[in-house]
């Protein structure tokens, strides 16, 4: 199994003091860094610089439309349209429209391959038609993300070798601003987003995510599991699962601190979660261990929280391939105190054969090798990021943001910020503080990080092309319900009664929204005659019973609720009088008269 993070070393004199519980106070500064390749074997130093860009500048919504395009096949889009995502899409506000690779539209684009017709079609058509989100169903073969070579110098292609060129990635047909011979192939070679020879400007004028498959039952499925997570609007969604392995251990190379996964999770708790409840894992066998005192890391231990509970976000850092991620410890040392090949160990704590189900799907993050990559291995069993999302299974995502190749990272992240970390944080800054959709937060975080923090290295743009989402684009954390509470109600019946004499009143509401009504009606008995009914249709007249049992006064009034809690005010009151029975004197007389007569004999 081939193990492999690329990793951003960094070397200097002085070490800024940076508060832990906080992102915001990085001091700006220059800094020497080396690059290296973690692999079985150890690649050569290569050093570039770290550069600050620190401007406070964010990519924010300028777009606020709600146009939505759905980019397949004629087959897979009448699936789409049998599903409960077109009529969720359509309620929440979205405008929903599907193109297929094949029309007309796109294939008499210009361009030099499907790629190029398809960036020049959604370059003229995304302001028409306000398109905010694309959503992509198909696997990279169907719909082709664009393969770009960051290192100018490799050009070699081959999927399954860490050290070839090419990056697959769907910014592509995010970053619209300008033509490819004006941007993503600004040198006419042919080879795209090549630093420092192209010049894409990575800002999103749309906002991409991809359903990689091309199975219609998966496709369904995945799209309902996507619905039904928004729907749900409970507590568990502010539950966290965090993982964090090693990624190399100090002195590994050369004197250099050790890079723990923990890290990265730590910050996300404790600068962005507050008041969650939130599980944690990190690496505790071996020879050196993590800094958090956390749960040891294992397969067992993380699948079954996972799987036994409910959290909505599950963020993870660890060495991955297409169908597994692995922990790596140091078991043994042969006496010179710097870990090597052979005393290390590489137990796994996610693979494609883990026991996991969908029942409280997660937003996936993997700071992995290749858990996001979008060709299928012919060596390996499944894609793990992929069928996380699209398996039933297995399918314990409801979106996941992975890498498609080896990420870079800075070595003493956050104090020197960028990389594949910084890309992580953020979006989770996004998705769960600034309440962005899945895609708006990725594509926000990696233009901030790139226009904040840079690198003088193709590292940079790796990092950009690498993490895709798969997943619905337009999908939030929590969407906020947009719905309107009931109308008064309006209530009729007597205002005249008698004590132990049951009374009935018509009760009728109608909600804006056509939800369901339970009706709260108060009877005037102080706190003891409150009762709820219901559920009725909308506009549904309905009546209700009630008796009182003394004299007196009451003011009875009646309230309307929605499915989502929504309550209406108060209808106007009725007074109901329950006066004393009369007497009947003459009864009465003739009733104490036979008594007397009965007493004293009067009558026989």
């Amino acid at each position: 199994m081939k193990r492999h993070l690329i990793l951003i070393v960094v070397l200097m004199l002085s070490i800024t003091a940076y508060p832990l519980s906080s992102m915001q106070s990085i001091e700006k500064k220059s800094k020497e860094v080396y690059i290296y390749q973690i692999s079985p074997e150890i690649s050569p130093l290569i050093r570039t610089s770290y550069v600050d860009r620190t401007n406070d500048i964010y990519m924010e919504n300028q777009n606020l439309n709600d146009g939505y395009l759905i980019l397949t096949t004629e087959s897979i889009a009448n699936a789409v349209r049998s599903s409960n995502f077109m009529s969720w899409k359509q309620s929440v506000g979205y405008t929903i429209r599907f193109v297929n690779i094949t029309d007309s539209i796109i294939q008499n684009q210009p361009g030099n391959d499907l790629q190029e017709q398809i960036r020049n079609f959604l370059r003229e058509y995304y302001s028409l038609w306000n398109i905010h989100f694309l959503l992509i169903i198909g696997d990279i073969n169907t719909v082709p993300m664009r393969y770009c070579y960051p290192n100018p110098e490799n050009h070699e292609f081959d999927i399954f070798d860490f050290t070839s060129g090419e990056v697959p990635t769907d910014y592509y047909y995010a970053d619209l601003s300008s033509s490819d011979e004006e941007s993503w192939d600004l040198d006419g070679d042919g080879f795209y987003g090549e630093y420092t020879q192209d010049q894409p400007d990575f800002v999103a004028e749309i906002y991409v995510g991809r359903i990689p498959i091309n199975d219609i039952s998966n496709i369904q499925y995945t799209l309902n599991k996507i619905v039904e997570y928004e729907e749900d609007t409970g507590s568990w969604k502010h539950n966290a699962l965090h993982a964090g392995a090693f990624f190399y251990f100090s002195n590994e190379i050369q004197d250099d601190d050790g890079m723990d996964g923990a890290v990265l999770s730590y910050y996300i708790e404790n600068d962005l979660m507050d008041g969650w409840v939130i599980s944690h894992y990190s690496e505790q066998q071996g020879l050196e261990k993590s800094i958090y005192d956390w749960p040891p890391l294992n397969e067992n231990s993380f699948i079954s929280d996972w799987q036994n509970n409910k959290y909505s976000i599950v963020n993870w850092q660890g060495h991955g391939w297409t169908d597994k991620v692995a922990r790596k410890v140091w078991t043994h040392d042969d006496g010179d105190n710097i870990p090597e090949g052979s005393e290390i160990s590489w137990p796994n704590f996610i693979t494609r054969s883990s026991n996991l189900d969908d029942d409280y799907p997660s937003i996936v993050t993997a700071v992995s090798c290749y858990v996001g990559c979008p060709e299928e291995n012919p060596y390996t069993q499944g894609n793990l990021g992929i069928d996380l999302l699209t398996d039933p299974s297995f399918g314990a995502a409801v979106a996941v943001v992975a890498s498609a190749r080896s990420p870079y990272g800075s070595e003493d992240w956050p104090e020197t910020p960028g990389g594949s970390d910084h890309i992580i944080y953020e979006f989770n800054k996004n998705v769960i503080m600034k309440e962005e959709t899945v895609a708006e937060a990725l594509y926000h975080s990696k233009y901030y990080c790139t226009t904040n923090y840079g690198w003088d290295h193709y590292a940079e743009y790796i990092d950009l092309f690498t993490f895709n989402l798969f997943g619905d684009p337009s999908m939030k954390l929590i969407r906020p319900v947009d719905n309107e509470s009931p109308n008064k109600p309006t209530i009729s019946g007597p205002s005249i009664g008698k004590i132990g004499i049951e009374q009935t009143y018509r009760v009728t509401a109608t909600d804006p929204d056509g939800d369901n009504i339970y009706y709260n009606v108060d009877w005037g008995e102080d706190n003891q005659s409150t009762e709820l009914f219901g559920p009725f249709k909308s506009g549904e007249a309905t009546n209700f019973t009630h008796i009182w049992n003394n004299r007196g006064r009451y003011t009875i009034r009646v309230q309307a609720i929605d499915e989502f809690d929504l309550k209406s005010e108060w209808s106007e009151p009725i007074i109901i009088s329950l006066p004393k029975a009369k007497i009947d004197w003459l009864n009465q007389f003739y009733i104490w008269l036979n008594f007397a007569f009965r007493l004293f004999g009067f009558i026989s």
